[in-house]
């Protein structure tokens, strides 16, 4: 199967200058436009930033000039948050909505395209055989492993889903970026050895999965919480609708904002997913033996505090 590019429209979405509340680096988006200009010259390029942002000079087929939704909010415990969400959520869902192309890319303004490594990886193994008790798309989507965390402190963290970047069929794309907004949501702390709220890339996960298995799910904890769903719902799921490397990988650049993360031998990846598929165990890699030695300590830990 061979992608063209005229059949992949790129939806690039967020602010073009910093806001009051969202930085933004200089220069930073007519970068990122001229980069997808560079690897995928025939593809077109929606721009879907906010009413008042000065796009004038800039590369791209359609600019949509939107209403800003605000900030949304999330309280942990009595702490109020802000997050940006909803910008996120809107942004891409009115983007893609206006996309008439089968594949679409769903990118932030402040990343660069580096290369062709996800329609590659889409090339190589979006029709590999899928378990049909787990397609919710209509075929894989490639998504990047930053921030994308198999544990957390021993645990297994379900739901961690990456919200930087996505390729594939535009009708499942919508299935992910649906249009529905975040509503205010609170989250108590949980006992046990560094627990820790849902992260948001879980609870926006758990939205759209929500409503594509008809029935809301949610989880109290960033780790060890499969919202009742099963242990291995996760995997299963990942295996069947996703495909997952690294963004250098896929020809992402993600910009120094997001260089020195942390739990980079968290990330779930391309060995992963290949174990998740049937293709072969992990091999033992420095990803793997760092997982390890943080899984011993983290239970040796809840060992000693459970018997002291």
């Amino acid at each position: 199967m061979k992608v063209q590019d005229q059949d992949i429209t790129f939806v690039v979405q967020g602010p073009v200058q910093s806001t009051p509340d969202r930085e933004q680096r200089q220069g930073i988006t007519e970068k990122c436009l001229l980069s997808i200009k560079h690897y995928f010259p025939k593809s077109k390029i929606i721009l879907a930033t906010w009413e008042g942002q000065n796009h004038q000079g800039l590369v791209y087929d359609l600019v949509l000039e939107l209403n800003d939704p605000g900030q949304n909010t999330i309280y942990h415990d009595d702490q109020q948050v802000l997050l940006n969400n909803n910008r996120q959520l809107y942004s891409t869902y009115m983007g893609l909505k206006q996309v008439r192309t089968k594949y679409a890319v769903k990118m932030r303004t402040d990343n660069l395209i580096t290369g062709r490594g996800f329609v590659e990886l889409y090339e190589k193994y979006a029709e590999l055989d899928k378990n049909p008790d787990y397609c919710l798309f209509n075929s894989r989507v490639v998504t990047s492993s930053t921030f994308f965390l198999s544990e957390h402190a021993g645990k297994a963290t379900h739901f961690h889903k990456s919200d930087l970047f996505d390729f594939g069929e535009t009708v499942d794309l919508l299935k992910i970026w649906d249009g529905h907004l975040m509503p205010e949501v609170r989250f108590e702390s949980q006992p046990g050895y560094k627990s820790r709220f849902p992260a948001t890339e879980q609870f926006l996960c758990l939205g759209w999965l929500s409503r594509l298995l008809g029935k809301s799910y949610q989880i109290k904890a960033k780790a060890g919480d499969d919202a009742g769903l099963g242990e291995d719902y996760w995997k299963n799921f990942i295996a069947s609708n996703l495909l997952v490397d690294c963004a250098e990988r896929i020809g992402l650049d993600v910009t120094e904002r997001f260089y020195n993360r942390g739990n980079l031998s968290q990330e779930i990846d391309l060995a992963d997913w290949k174990e998740f598929v049937g293709l072969g165990q992990r091999p033992w890699d420095k990803k793997k033996i760092k997982r390890m030695v943080k899984t011993i300590e983290a239970n040796t830990i809840r060992f000693l505090i459970k018997k002291s």
